[in-house]
């Protein structure tokens, strides 16, 4: 059974110098007070790196991801042991899917992702929004589309390079010259 944590308020402004956003104020078990600050800019990366369009379930990968079970770090390849078991053992550990940085695309990044926030609600812990102060947020992320895509772009060629070494074209500045 998950532990309920309750949203107690939501705090919208600058969240830290120069960081607009919300702080989500929860309670946790034992009457624990708990303060999540989400910027902003937090909806494009995800929207950007999930392919998510939906404001609501940004919003909901947000408040619970924090709260995922971390594998151990990846350290680097040990000289004893071929790259391939290792490799396969941080892969096996995972069952949910690849990670945003190892998934050949964003819909197997996304899926992997969904999985890991319904396990996170049904295992560990459950955000409940029991006065209804969800919809200020997502009713007011002000995601822009260009920035989003931007960021698309940025988290496709990390993971590219992250995958496969590099990019099979150099990356150009297209934008014309200025005189």
């Amino acid at each position: 059974m998950p532990d309920e944590y309750r949203i107690e308020d939501v705090l919208a402004g600058e969240i830290s110098p120069g960081v607009e956003g919300w702080l989500v104020i929860t309670v946790r078990p034992a009457n624990v007070r708990y303060q999540h600050a989400i910027p902003q800019v937090a909806f494009e990366w995800r929207a950007a790196e999930y392919g998510l369009t939906d404001p609501a379930e940004i919003l909901d990968v947000l408040l619970h991801e924090p709260y995922q079970e971390t594998a151990p770090p990846v350290l680097p390849q040990s000289v004893k042991a071929p790259p391939t078991k290792a490799v396969a053992a941080a892969k096996a550990q995972d069952r949910h899917g690849p990670t945003l940085q190892e998934a050949t695309s964003t819909a197997e990044a996304r899926d992997a992702n969904r999985s890991r926030i319904a396990a996170i609600k049904t295992e560990r812990v459950h955000v409940t929004d029991p006065d209804g102060l969800l919809p200020h947020i997502y009713n007011n992320h002000r995601m822009d589309p260009d920035r989003v895509r931007a960021k698309r772009e940025a988290v496709d060629i990390h993971r590219w390079n992250r995958l496969y070494g590099g990019l099979p074209v150099p990356v150009t500045n297209l934008e014309a010259p200025r005189a």
